[in-house]
């Protein structure tokens, strides 16, 4: 991946990488071409010829495509790193852009990089995105909590959230084991009740918290709700490589 730019200039996705093949392909290049879209980034009729024709720079489990706005493809390789859960978290002031760019992949990614970093100094392993009292968003992942009522909530992208592809892979199966799924705000309240914190995304899988900001969350062991994304991550996983030059 490139480096930082200025938000709107660059739209991106990031994808499981393994031995040249990724996941779920197909998803991650119709979210890049609405995020493009979105940012006013045309999409070259090309574009899978182009993709095909690229060997991706770097080594790591992961791998980012980026599409800027002259025209230019890249594809950048990157290593996850996640100790096993449970993971614990800090709060973290969410970086806020216009309207038009809120809530995409886009290649403005230092604030994120710098909630990370911030997390990691303070012994922590994710950044919560925080934006007037509510999380919005993960550094690199997607938070979703279990109620204490039994319903399970997640971020709207109205409130600034992003549109995971991994938590729309995983909603089908939180509903069929028989929780309720909503996106809503989610406050420090909802939060501080909640019996059971999860995040989700390419590179973190699906990992349960038990600690935000030095509280303790739920029960400090696994939940349905982490057990049910979990089985359900490694199943859908299974079935969704495919090369990166598929055209």
């Amino acid at each position: 991946m490139g480096d930082d730019a200025p938000a709107g200039n660059s739209a991106f996705t990031t994808l499981r990488w393994e031995n040249g093949r990724v996941a779920w392909l197909e998803n991650h290049l119709q979210r890049l071409r609405s995020h493009a879209e979105r940012l006013g980034i045309g999409w070259p009729n090309d574009f899978r010829q182009r993709l095909a024709s690229i060997q991706p720079i770097g080594e790591g489990n992961l791998c980012s495509i980026q599409l800027n706005r002259e025209g230019s493809i890249e594809a950048t390789l990157r290593e996850s790193h996640y100790a096993p859960s449970p993971l614990c978290a800090v709060s973290h002031t969410a970086p806020r852009f216009t309207r038009k760019v809120q809530g995409t992949k886009h290649a403005a990614w230092s604030p994120y990089q710098d909630a990370r970093r911030e997390a990691v100094s303070k012994g922590a392993d994710i950044a919560l995105l925080v934006h007037e009292g509510v999380v919005v968003d993960g550094d690199r992942c997607t938070p979703i909590i279990l109620d204490s009522d039994g319903v399970a909530y997640a971020p709207s992208v109205e409130c600034g959230g992003i549109d995971s592809i991994t938590l729309r892979i995983l909603q089908p199966a939180i509903e069929s084991a028989g929780i309720p799924f909503r996106y809503a705000r989610l406050t420090e309240k909802l939060l501080g009740r909640a019996s059971e914190l999860i995040v989700v995304g390419t590179g973190v899988g699906v990992a349960w918290l038990n600690e935000v900001d030095s509280q303790n969350i739920g029960s400090n062991s696994p939940g349905p709700l982490y057990e049910t994304c979990s089985a359900a991550f490694e199943a859908a996983l299974a079935n969704a490589w495919s090369p990166l030059d598929v055209i």
